[in-house]
């Protein structure tokens, strides 16, 4: 069973906001490498969570159930 469509748009929010944020300050602290170099790995890593959240949107807008 689905959660409620307002949750699962939540969900992606908090993902699709936090997520870049976390990826950079992982790259940043922990693999000591530089706000560029970081954010560019970042955006690269990113690409997958676009990917799934665009993935989860089509579903919604094809769900017939709701």
């Amino acid at each position: 069973m689905k959660p409620p469509f307002y949750i699962r748009m939540v969900i992606l929010l908090c993902v699709g906001a936090f997520s870049p944020v976390i990826i950079t300050t992982i790259l940043n602290h922990n693999f000591d490498l530089s706000n560029k170099r970081s954010m560019e790995l970042t955006l690269i890593l990113c690409v997958p969570i676009a990917i799934w959240m665009a993935k989860k949107i089509n579903e919604r807008w094809h769900d017939d159930n709701e």
